[in-house]
């Protein structure tokens, strides 16, 4: 029994300090055997208590562990609990002003300062009376890629701002997001005018001309002031990413709208062309349009010359040019003439051929019957193409009468029988009667001068090529020329 009451007073003291005297009571009731065994449960690892309840993590530590504050420590714990209580209420009250004074400003569309304090992610943050605000990467500048150097050296700077959105949920969380862009806009569009040069970037080509940028501005830059050449197509002289140097040609703040040009900043193309294109030099050319009176062609790069219908061929009455050449044609020309001041080129393609003309007598000789087929048809006469390659002209009074007044009909593509009338080599001119037409005219002419009438002599006097002027006019005109 002594072992008993030895062991068991340890247990008490044990319980002592750490229970309260009511809570030890069930001890003595407890049988000898369970009570001889329970020092060796309690005592020793009694110590070891708390270490036991570190080795299991998130397992609660039982309150005697904790170490008692004393009223002083409590007080002081209260003090500092109420003190961040009230900063906290402070600054939610800052917040609240802040909020509301920020929406007076974005109803009234107002500018304010605020301060940039450090750089997250996605744009700058800032404040406003306590308030902290965001100001988007986008909403910067006028640009809307910033670069990130731009963006690191605008902390600790104030800026001028507006408000761009404000957000506040029912938990009473409130947010406010800024922007500059629209306030730098309005500055640049105030301050730009017409005449400004500015160096810009392409941003897109479209057959109409060029979109350049300027400071974050776009303007367009149609493709007629996009050089001092005429160009088709813009893309042919600029492309996206090209550094452009422009100037302002009109402005329209109201619809905020920008004309640029870019040719007085180009070096004129035409500069030293009467030396580089000679009259009389062949070179090699593009056809880039054609038109009713001949075709544009291109010789050089933003050089063009016209090639007038008439120099395009040697023999042949073109109706069109399209019956000669195609656009995208590549052919030799000859310059005719070059102005470096007016910016003209003067060009010719059948000069790039053989003339004809200078064999046509032996191929066509005066008075040889041969085959022709009607090109064109007027009151005055028609066109006839003989040889296949010479058009001549019919005059009217050279067209086989049919009755008084009246002869015979002829439509382009009628085959007929032709007489070569009178071929001048010098002035590429080829008069052809219908077979028929002469015999009929001298009967008349004898007919008229047995009557006592006939037409002035001069008028029967044969030209170089013997056709007499008679043979050219008609009945109408012979008539008020011999009452004259």
């Amino acid at each position: 029994m002594s072992d008993l009451t030895n062991a068991s007073e340890p247990i008490e003291e044990a319980s002592a300090e750490a229970t309260p005297a009511p809570e030890a009571a069930p001890a003595p009731e407890a049988t000898p055997a369970p009570v001889a065994e329970a020092p060796a449960a309690t005592t020793e690892p009694a110590a070891d208590a708390a270490p036991a309840a570190d080795a299991a993590p998130g397992s609660p530590t039982p309150a005697a562990a904790e170490p008692s504050m004393t009223e002083e420590e409590q007080a002081e714990d209260q003090r500092k609990k109420a003190e961040e209580r009230a900063r906290k209420e402070e600054e939610r009250k800052r917040r609240d002003e802040a909020y509301e004074q920020l929406q007076h400003l974005k109803d009234t569309n107002a500018t304010f300062d605020v301060v940039l304090i450090e750089r997250v992610k996605g744009g700058l943050r800032g404040e406003y009376n306590g308030m902290r605000v965001f100001l988007p990467a986008s909403h910067f500048g006028i640009r809307k890629n910033v670069p990130e150097e731009e963006l690191g050296t605008a902390i600790g700077q104030t800026v001028q701002v507006r408000v761009h959105e404000l957000q506040s949920d029912d938990t009473g969380y409130k947010s406010a997001v800024v922007t500059r862009r629209d306030i730098l806009l309005d500055e640049f569009w105030s301050t730009i005018a017409a005449g400004a040069v500015y160096d810009g970037t392409v941003t897109s080509v479209t057959t109409f001309g060029a979109f350049v940028n300027i400071g974050g501005v776009e303007g367009l830059v149609h493709v007629s002031r996009l050089s001092n050449s005429r160009i088709d197509n813009p893309a042919t002289v600029v492309k996206k990413g090209d550094r452009l140097k422009v100037t302002v040609a009109e402005v329209d703040s109201e619809k905020r709208k920008l004309s640029l040009s870019h040719r007085e900043h180009e070096e004129s193309p035409w500069k030293g062309v009467n030396a580089a294109y000679p009259v009389g030099k062949r070179v090699k050319g593009t056809v880039r349009r054609i038109t009713d009176f001949g075709a544009y062609v291109q010789v050089a790069p933003r050089i063009e010359g016209l090639l007038r219908i008439s120099e395009l061929s040697w023999t042949q009455r073109v109706k069109h040019p399209s019956d000669v050449i195609a656009i995208g044609q590549e052919i030799d020309v000859e310059i005719l003439s070059a102005n470096e001041d007016k910016q003209q080129l003067g060009l010719g393609y059948k000069q790039t051929q053989s003339n004809p003309w200078e064999n046509v007598l032996s191929i066509l000789p005066v008075g040889m019957e041969t085959q022709g087929i009607v090109q064109q048809s007027s009151t005055q006469g028609a066109v006839v193409r003989v040889a296949e390659t010479f058009d001549g002209f019919m005059p009217r009074s050279k067209i086989v009468s049919i009755g008084r007044g009246q002869k015979v009909e002829l439509n382009p593509g009628d085959t007929i029988t032709v007489i070569v009338a009178g071929v001048v080599p010098a002035s590429q001119s080829l008069i052809l009667a219908m077979k028929g037409a002469e015999q009929s005219n001298e009967g008349r002419e004898d007919r008229r001068e047995r009557d006592g009438g006939s037409f002035p002599r001069q008028a029967r006097q044969p030209d170089s090529a013997g056709v007499t002027l008679g043979d050219l006019l008609n009945d109408s005109e012979k008539s008020n020329l011999y009452k004259g």
